[in-house]
């Protein structure tokens, strides 16, 4: 079937396959503590016409159903691909702009996008529709994150703020303005609290109704590269320059571990849908699978012929994706036997 005669069809179908079409899911094996160190290389995509930036930085996600995966790494447009066949079923943008932040809406209408041209950008994922917020920043948007509800949209960015928006409407609920570059943010799963990476000063915990800092966990006193919130609310957890994973309890931001993760900066880290696993990417060219509970390595993943930037969990379990600076998106698994 020919590109323009798919998007028309699944116009027409509307959400159920959305613009971009429909996969299947493949057949592997949910990753566990018990098999991830039968993880192995499954598909290696390339970031079309991709052309490194000037600073290090690249963003991945599924959409909400596991179907499409989204890369934005460099100055190159937007690629989204079918999951299954590993075909990029769109392109977006049309601007040679460096595009390093992505996310998915968890209710599978919206792709939000961010950049070098300060601006976010958001896509209709039913109808195709694209609408723009300029100036959302007066420097690069470097991470997105979606509400829980999808009702509105984290930002941050290198000129040293985070920033919240009411998605329907296109206006900036509140903005928090901090001490450095903010290099990454993350809703906690109740969409009551925030956390922000920063890259001087640490990990911050923001109260999502108004902007306001609640708390700054000790620890780490490096650039902080990534932050996430596991599922069920009750971990948080962030990669440092400092080489290290740290955990807290989410609740009292009580340091719970760190990982002495890689033999390079900790950029990017994602927890299972489960939040058993944890999987950081590191500048040393590898991703680490690590067994959450027991805090320990389960499985080094090598392949990447430069710095693993940032990492994602499907939905489902089944696939882990990493991107980085070499051009690719790698897809990592375990077969069913």
């Amino acid at each position: 079937m020919r590109p323009h005669l798919a998007l028309c069809l699944a116009l027409m179908i509307g959400s159920a396959s959305g613009v971009f079409g429909y996969a299947a899911e493949p057949a592997l094996e949910v990753i566990t503590v018990q098999n991830a160190d039968r993880m192995e290389l499954l598909r290696t995509l390339a970031i079309p016409d991709v052309e490194k930036g000037s600073t290090s930085q690249c963003s991945v996600a599924f959409s909400p159903d596991g179907r499409l995966l989204v890369a934005a790494c460099g100055v190159s447009r937007v690629p989204v691909w079918d999951v299954q066949s590993g075909s990029v079923q769109r392109l977006l943008y049309d601007v040679p702009q460096h595009i390093v932040a992505c996310a998915f809406s968890p209710d599978g209408r919206w792709l939000a996008c961010g950049g070098f041209d300060q601006a976010i950008t958001l896509w209709d994922l039913a109808s195709g529709e694209k609408s723009v917020i300029p100036d959302a920043h007066t420097g690069p948007v470097w991470e997105l994150a979606f509400s829980p509800d999808s009702e509105r949209l984290l930002s941050c960015s290198l000129s040293a703020d985070v920033r919240l928006w009411d998605v329907a409407a296109r206006t900036r609920i509140w903005s928090y303005r901090g001490q450095s570059a903010y290099l990454s943010v993350a809703f906690a799963p109740t969409g009551e609290t925030v956390a922000c990476g920063g890259r001087w000063d640490g990990v911050g915990i923001l109260d999502a109704t108004s902007g306001q800092l609640l708390a700054k966990p000790s620890g780490p006193y490096a650039a902080v590269g990534d932050v996430a919130f596991d599922a069920a609310g009750g971990l948080l957890a962030a990669g440092a320059d400092d080489r290290n994973v740290y955990f807290w309890n989410a609740a009292t931001y009580a340091p719970i571990g760190v990982l002495k993760a890689q033999a390079g900066y900790v950029n990017g880290i994602a927890f299972s849908s489960d939040g058993a696993l944890l999987a950081s990417g590191s500048h040393d060219k590898t991703v680490g699978v690590w067994d959450v509970a027991g805090q320990r390595l389960l499985k080094t993943l090598q392949g990447h012929t430069a710095q693993v930037l940032r990492v994602a969990f499907s939905p489902d379990g089944t696939l882990l994706a990493s991107t980085s600076w070499d051009g690719t998106l790698r897809l990592w698994g375990v077969p069913t036997e």
